[in-house]
C-alpha cells in the first residue's frame, strides 16, 4: 500500500487550526459593518459609492444673477478623501468637472460656476464652466477609475429648488440615494453654500428690538356672510379707517388697487385740502377700469398718483402710513364690495417702527420702482417686548417661503382662509403636515377654488377638510392661523394670495405675527365663516358642528 505522504489531521486538530482564522474573518466582518464612520482611508484607497455626496444645488442661480450656479460636494465619513481626478458631469456633456482637491471629513467642497463671486464671501474651492439646464440634469460623480461614487438623474425636472424663488434644492440623507426625490427639498433663503474651509454663506435676518408692546387692532367685515351684494350701510371696518385719516396731521402714503367707497375718496380730498400730504400709489389697471371715477376724483382734487405700468404684474397692496406712527394693511380693497360684501381682514397697528418699514417699500414705489426694480431693503424682524412680528413685501423679499417655513412649525392645526390658492410649494407643505396628523381646514373662495390650479383637490385628497364659501360676495381673505391654541400660535395676514404671481410678480406685504390674541381674533372670524357653509360644500366634513369655544381674551 501506497504510503500517504501528508495524512489526514483528526477533526479536532482541523478546527484547532481553523480558528484563528475564523475569528480574523470575523473581525473583519465587524469592521466592514461599523461602516464608513470608523473608516480611515489608507493611502490610494479608492472611495466606495456614497461616500461623497452632491449635497446642495442652485441649479437657478442666485437672486443676483441667473448664471450664478454653484454646487456643493460633501463628505460624510470620518476620513478626508481626495477627490483629484474624478469627474463631475451632466449625461449632456455640460458641465463637465475635472475635480481637484480634498474634502475633510464631516466637510463640504464648493463648486462656483464661472468665477469665484458667485457665492459672496465664500471662497471656491473649484471653479468650473458650463451651466445647468434649469429642466433638469443628469449628474454623475465618479472617480479617477470611473467608479460611480454618487449619481442624480433630474433630467425629467429637478426634484426640488425653486426658479423664481432662486431657493437652491438639498439633500436630506447622505446615506440615502440621490435618485429619491423625497430625499430633497428646498433650503431657503439662499441655502448654505459651504466650502471645505467651513466657511458657510447664509442669509441670515437680522432682528430688531422695538421695545415696546405690539399694539393693534383687527377689523372684520360683519356682513360677508348675510350680504345680498354692495350697500351703502358703514361697517366698523370702514368707520375705523376713516377715523385714520380724519385723525392725519401732516403725511397719508396709501397704496391701493381697488377704489370706489366714496367716502374714503372724500376724507382723502378732505385731508389733502386741509393741508396734510397725500401721496397715492395706484395701480394703472385698476385706475383706467372700474376704479377709474375714483382715481381721477383724487387726481383733480390735487393728489398725486404715482401708477405702475407693467401689462403683467399688479400694484395689489392695500396699506396706508400716517404720520409715520400708524399701518393699515390686511385684504380689504377701499371698495363697496371690499367694506361690505366680501369676507375680509384690515390690521391697524400704531407703531413707527412698523411704519418705517412701510414708508421704506411705499418711497420705493412712490419713486417709480415697481415689482422686481424694488430692493429688499427692509427690516424684517421686529421684536416687541416678546412678541415677534415679522414683514415681508412681494416680489423682492421671498415671502413664499417665508411662509413655507413658519408652516413647517405647526403641530397641530392650520386654519386659512384664502381668496385664491396655486402655489404647490404651500399646498405640498399643507399636505404633507395633514398626513403627518396636523389638522388643516381651510376655507376658499368659490371662485378661486374653481379657478385653473386650485390646490383644494390635492389638500382633500390627503385628509384636509377644504370648504368652499356660497356667500354672495367673495371669501377675499389671505389669512391663515397656526397653532391657535400651540405654544406659538401665529397669524399670516396681508394682500398676499399664496399664488406664484402673487409672491413672483405683484406688488404685495405680509405680516406674520406671533400671537396667541391675534390668533384668537382671527380663528373667530373663520370659525363664523366655517360654519356659515353648508356641509356639502366641505370635503371630509366633520360628522357635526361642535360649539366653538373662545379661550382666553
Amino acid at each position: 500500500m501506497t504510503e500517504l505522504v501528508n495524512p489526514p489531521r483528526s477533526g479536532r486538530a482541523s478546527i484547532t487550526l481553523l480558528l484563528p482564522f475564523c475569528v480574523l474573518i470575523c473581525l473583519l466582518v465587524l469592521f466592514l459593518y461599523i461602516g464608513k464612520s470608523a473608516h480611515v482611508y489608507a493611502e490610494g484607497e479608492a472611495a466606495a459609492p456614497l461616500d461623497v455626496v452632491l449635497n446642495e444645488i442652485a441649479w437657478m442661480g442666485t437672486a443676483v444673477s441667473t448664471n450664478d450656479e454653484w454646487i456643493e460636494l460633501h463628505n460624510p465619513t470620518s476620513a478626508a478623501v481626495d477627490i483629484t481626478g474624478w469627474v463631475l458631469a451632466a449625461a449632456d456633456g455640460t458641465p463637465s468637472i475635472l475635480l481637484s482637491g480634498s474634502i475633510p471629513s464631516g466637510g463640504y467642497f464648493l463648486l462656483e460656476r464661472t468665477d469665484d463671486t458667485t457665492v459672496p464671501g465664500v471662497t471656491a474651492d473649484q471653479v468650473y464652466t458650463g451651466a445647468l439646464s434649469n429642466t433638469g440634469e443628469n449628474l454623475v460623480l465618479q472617480d479617477e477609475m470611473a467608479n460611480v461614487i454618487d449619481s442624480l438623474d433630474n433630467s425629467s425636472g429637478w426634484f426640488s429648488g425653486h426658479n423664481e424663488a432662486r431657493v437652491p434644492m438639498l439633500r436630506l440623507d447622505a446615506a440615502v440615494p440621490a435618485s429619491l426625490p423625497a430625499n430633497w427639498t428646498y433650503n431657503p433663503r439662499c441655502g448654505t453654500a459651504t466650502n471645505t474651509a467651513g466657511v458657510i454663506h447664509t442669509c441670515t435676518l437680522t432682528e430688531t428690538a422695538v421695545g415696546q408692546p405690539f399694539s393693534y387692532q383687527v377689523f372684520f367685515n360683519p356682513l360677508a356672510i348675510t350680504a345680498t351684494g354692495p350697500t351703502t350701510t358703514t361697517t366698523p371696518m370702514e368707520l375705523a379707517l376713516l377715523e385714520v385719516i380724519n385723525q392725519a396731521g401732516t403725511e397719508i402714503d396709501i397704496a391701493l388697487y381697488g377704489l370706489n367707497r366714496q367716502s374714503v375718496v372724500n376724507a382723502l380730498i378732505s385731508a389733502h385740502n386741509r393741508g396734510v400730504t397725500v401721496r397715492v400709489v395706484g395701480d394703472d389697471e385698476a385706475g383706467a377700469g372700474e376704479y377709474a371715477a375714483a382715481y381721477q376724483a383724487l387726481t383733480t382734487a390735487g393728489i398725486p398718483l404715482i401708477m405702475d405700468s407693467s401689462a403683467s404684474q399688479i400694484q395689489h397692496n392695500k396699506f396706508l402710513v400716517v404720520d409715520g406712527q400708524t399701518v393699515w394693511t390686511g385684504s380689504t380693497n377701499f371698495t363697496d364690495t371690499g367694506f361690505t360684501s366680501n369676507a375680509n381682514n384690515a390690521l391697524l397697528v400704531t407703531d413707527p417702527t412698523l411704519a418705517h418699514v412701510y414708508s421704506l417699500e411705499f418711497n420705493e414705489m412712490w419713486s417709480g420702482l415697481f415689482h422686481g426694480a424694488k430692493a429688499d431693503n427692509t427690516p424684517h424682524l421686529l421684536d416687541y417686548a416678546g412678541t415677534k412680528v415679522e414683514s415681508f413685501f412681494s416680489p423682492t423679499d421671498n415671502v413664499a417661503f417665508e411662509v413655507w417655513q413658519e408652516l413647517a412649525n405647526a403641530e397641530e392645526s392650520v386654519h386659512f382662509a384664502m381668496f385664491f390658492f396655486t402655489d404647490n410649494v404651500l399646498s405640498d407643505r399643507l399636505v404633507n403636515l395633514a398626513e403627518s396628523g396636523v389638522a388643516v381646514q381651510g376655507l376658499f373662495d368659490q371662485l378661486g377654488e374653481a379657478g385653473t390650479g386650485s390646490d383644494a383637490d390635492s389638500l382633500c385628497a390627503a385628509g384636509a377638510q377644504i370648504g368652499v364659501e356660497d356667500f354672495a360676495g367673495k371669501l377675499h381673505h389671505k389669512f391663515a392661523i397656526i397653532d391657535a391654541y400651540g405654544s406659538d400660535p401665529t397669524v399670516i395676514l396681508g394682500s398676499y394670495n399664496w399664488t406664484d404671481s402673487g409672491a413672483y410678480q405683484n406688488d404685495e406685504n405680509t405680516l406674520i405675527i406671533h400671537s396667541a390674541d391675534l390668533a384668537q381674533d382671527y380663528l373667530v372670524e373663520w370659525q363664523q365663516l366655517w360654519q356659515a357653509i353648508d356641509l356639502d360644500q366641505i370635503c371630509n366634513p366633520p360628522t357635526v358642528y361642535l360649539p366653538f369655544i373662545v379661550r382666553g381674551n
